[in-house]
């Protein structure tokens, strides 16, 4: 019996997979494209591996071909070279698997690695591709996620008009700006919601495990384990899937519901000092990631200066921690400032290891811990300061709020 319900275990998981197994050992892209593409060249670049081409080619009368093979269904994306005008080369992301696999798309539109990586709103629609069944169920993934970013962007939006009201018009008070946050967070939040049940759903496809790639940086500690305890055996055990496990493993270690890491610095006077000689002491503690030449992280200091003089009294600290690589221009910042908490550094900026440990590649950069040294948010500037501390002591902006 036993034996038996083993089989019948491995053929239900296996059979889960199958719809993603390779039916043969390479691949074939036929691409075909528009506009001023004749002569510019082709890279193929995978996403799991790095930004350097896997391999190269030439458009030829509208066309060009890649052929290779992948042990699974992975992303990747086709860039072209740029035009003596462009400031962004045209790209064309895929889902590739070991069948024939064709590509329409006019490349003199904007299919541009600044849309597609970092600013939004690539026009997918634009992209014909057939015969992947990984590439038609990224689309449908994309469907459902690009109205919920959208909505996410329009509160920010209106967050960043409360922020900046315009020349000579006076800022709406601290309780506008706060139901701005809220609807940022809630935008936010069903954002997170729909890809945690995309992933969920779809816990055996290659899919699900880019997904949760790109999205497991913004999981607290909880989700981070509830993820990878998702996604199917054979998915994990994948490269992609490894890469998964060690860099969600790296990123729970300061996810919100972990405890702080330990880390070793120097105060502004040269005396050796750990965050645990602050941190975890009993009292919310900030950890405020900035640089001299930071200059959003100047500019939020005059409010987080407000804030300290208001709730510090109440039991709030500070810890502002830099990112520089020159004492002399980190310690004029100080004095400049004028801010009288606890100022650290390792001198190393970014070529350390303290930007790893604590996830993060810009500034600023603002951690709360509770009194028991547990990290509470990774979001702790601006409204979002204002509206936590006035949960935790009560409103102290007086006329302002």
């Amino acid at each position: 019996m036993k034996k038996a319900t083993i089989i019948c275990i491995l053929f239900t998981v296996l059979n889960q997979f199958k719809g993603y197994s390779q039916t043969k050992n390479s691949f074939t892209i036929q691409g075909t494209v528009t506009g001023i593409a004749e002569g510019r060249k082709a890279y193929l670049i995978a996403d799991e591996t790095s930004a350097k081409p896997q391999d190269s080619t030439v458009v030829k009368n509208g066309t060009f071909e890649f052929k290779g093979s992948v042990p699974y269904p992975q992303y990747y994306t086709i860039v072209f070279d740029r035009l003596p005008k462009q400031r962004f080369r045209s790209a064309i992301p895929l889902f590739i698997e070991n069948k024939n696999i064709s590509v329409h798309a006019p490349i003199d539109s904007n299919l541009s690695e600044l849309e597609l990586n970092y600013s939004g709103g690539y026009p997918y629609e634009k992209v014909k591709v057939k015969g992947s069944a990984a590439q038609d169920l990224f689309l449908k993934y994309i469907n459902g996620y690009e109205p919920l970013k959208k909505l996410n962007s329009t509160a920010f939006d209106a967050y960043i008009s409360y922020l900046n009201p315009g020349k000579d018009k006076p800022k709406a008070p601290i309780s506008v700006g706060i139901k701005l946050v809220d609807a940022i967070d809630v935008t936010k939040e069903n954002l997170l919601v729909y890809v945690r049940n995309f992933i969920k759903q779809n816990n055996a496809s290659p899919v699900a495990l880019y997904v949760a790639k790109k999205n497991i940086g913004s999981f607290n500690a909880k989700q981070i384990d509830e993820t990878l305890a998702t996604l199917s055996p054979q998915l994990r055990s994948t490269a992609g899937g490894k890469n998964l496990v060690e860099k969600a493993t790296a990123i729970k270690k300061t996810a919100v519901g972990s405890k702080f890491v330990d880390f070793a610095f120097q105060d502004k006077d040269g005396n050796p000092v750990k965050l645990s000689d602050h941190a975890g002491k009993g009292k919310y503690t900030l950890l405020e990631f900035w640089a001299s030449w930071c200059g959003p992280c100047r500019a939020d200091i005059p409010h987080l200066k407000e804030a300290y003089e208001l709730y510090h009294p109440a039991g709030f600290e500070v810890i502002s921690i830099s990112m520089d690589d020159d004492k002399a221009k980190w310690l004029k910042a100080v004095a400049d400032e004028q801010m009288t908490w606890l100022q650290v550094s390792d001198l190393k900026a970014f070529t350390g290891d303290f930007s790893k440990i604590y996830n993060f590649n810009g500034i600023p950069t603002c951690v709360l811990l509770n009194p028991n040294g547990e990290i509470v948010t990774r979001n702790m500037r601006g409204l979002w300061m204002d509206k936590k501390l006035i949960e935790l002591y009560g409103n102290k902006f007086g006329a302002k709020f």
